[in-house]
């Protein structure tokens, strides 16, 4: 019940500032496109739909803050993963308005003053006050547009990916003065203007409160601190996090925390890491794969460092688990969370199968854990998939709808878990479906850091 109020809340929201804003803009722009002359009409209503495309770029970028401000209303409900595909196709929108907005304005005052595109162009940067600014949030839209682009993406460094992200802010306050300054809209409309400034005060607020308050309240509540470091493979460290009172601090088996550890060459940056145990009231596990020049110094942590957490985040639990036997599929280090959740599992008295794929058994991160869980529980079944050993005398090749098949022959009938890189998360998704493997039974969460 609460999800679907929480559902219905935003949905709600985001419909209202729609709907108000193309009102005002109707109540504005209609009566001059309708009393304008015939020679007229075109230019007026060029202007009058550059204008709209403005206020709806602005009211799709006020949603992406809310999209991404890990709102404790929203985010649980959701979970990650659908925030980020509603942020993704959200931004394709914008994207196309923010190009058709200065098109449509410059092609209709260029009809009204019968000049070219070029010089109407010009003058606008010569002898408009705001447009310079406008111009200059407009190119950093367009470049944050650009970096999440999945072909860009792939080849930045989260870093720099990230700080042309944080440039939004300062895009959304010059697109902010662009359009009190010369936005008709807005000039003409007390009542307007103040809904406008209502909707950045919404949705600033609510990104302050839950995005940098929630750190802040959650390091005076719990003191967070680096215990000790653990070496799980070459490339993967264990981070141990203690605190006061720390089994109080809400967090289930397989969310993840956006983590920024103060301690120097660390400080800068807040990572997203998945909860490696279950929580047991002593300390946090993080299990960190060296993939970057963030994470090649987590070794390098000393104890004691003061840990600011954000979160916890996700909805990869136990509570969407509804049957009595599980499927967990994993590659590399999307691991973490499935070997949280699955301690979590055995406990409930699930039975678990997990289908682990790794180039090599160096790779392999957890397996003594995974070893002990078997011989202690008895309700868990591990089967190792490597990829690149030829020495390894189980499983080899990449898991597929043939290896799902024939280690999980009733994969239909069970509850399953999926984790890993989105390659792989792409073709597992695939072959259970092609298995016949409900969708509502399928939960999984997309292994990267671009969160």
């Amino acid at each position: 019940m609460m999800a679907q109020s929480s559902r219905f809340l935003l949905g709600f929201l985001a419909a209202l500032a729609a709907l108000l804003t193309v009102g005002f803009w109707a109540r504005d722009q209609l009566p001059a496109l309708f009393q304008a002359s015939s020679s007229a009409r075109l230019a007026q209503g060029l202007l009058s739909l550059g204008r709209l495309t403005a206020l709806m770029a602005v009211c799709g970028l006020l949603l992406q803050l809310m999209l991404i401000g890990r709102l404790k209303w929203v985010e649980p409900v959701f979970g990650h993963d659908r925030l980020t595909r509603v942020h993704h196709s959200n931004a394709l929108l914008i994207v196309t308005l923010l190009i058709t907005h200065p098109i449509l304005v410059t092609a209709g005052h260029a009809l009204q003053d019968k000049v070219s595109l070029w010089v109407q162009a010009r003058e606008f940067l010569r002898d408009w006050d705001d447009v310079p600014l406008a111009l200059a949030g407009w190119l950093t839209l367009m470049t944050a547009a650009t970096s999440s682009v999945a072909i860009v993406r792939r080849r930045l460094r989260y870093e720099t990916w990230h700080a042309t992200h944080l440039m939004l802010y300062a895009a959304l306050g010059l697109a902010l003065l662009h359009q009190f300054r010369v936005g008709a809209d807005l000039t003409a409309n007390r009542l307007f203007a103040i809904w406008w400034g209502g909707l950045y005060i919404f949705a600033g607020a609510n990104l302050f409160l839950f995005r940098c308050g929630g750190p802040l309240r959650n390091y005076a509540r719990w003191r967070f601190r680096v215990d000790h470091l653990e070496r799980e493979t070459a490339d993967v460290a264990s981070v141990y996090i203690s605190g006061q009172d720390l089994s109080r601090f809400p967090i289930r088996a397989g969310q993840f925390m956006i983590v920024r550890f103060l301690a120097k060459g660390f400080w800068r940056e807040g990572h997203p890491f998945s909860l490696s145990c279950r929580p047991n009231g002593r300390w946090l596990r993080l299990s960190i794969k060296n993939v970057g020049d963030f994470t090649a110094r987590i070794p390098l942590l000393p104890p004691g460092t003061p840990v600011v957490i954000g979160g916890p985040y996700g909805v990869f639990t136990a509570r969407q688990c509804q049957l009595q036997r599980v499927l967990m599929i994993a590659a590399g280090i999307g691991i973490t969370p499935i070997r949280s959740l699955a301690e979590e599992l055995l406990k409930s008295g699930h039975v678990i199968t997990l289908l682990y794929g790794n180039r090599t058994r160096d790779g392999i991160v957890f397996y003594d854990e995974w070893e002990a869980l078997q011989t202690t529980t008895g309700a868990l079944h591990v089967v190792h998939v490597l990829s690149h050993d030829p020495t390894w005398p189980g499983e080899t090749g990449r898991i597929d709808a043939e290896k799902i098949q024939r280690l999980a022959p009733d994969a239909r009938d069970r509850e399953i878990y999926l984790c890993g890189p989105p390659p792989m998360m792409t073709t597992t998704l695939a072959a259970l479906h092609a298995l016949g493997v409900p969708r509502g039974q399928i939960h999984y969460e997309r292994f990267s850091l671009g969160t």
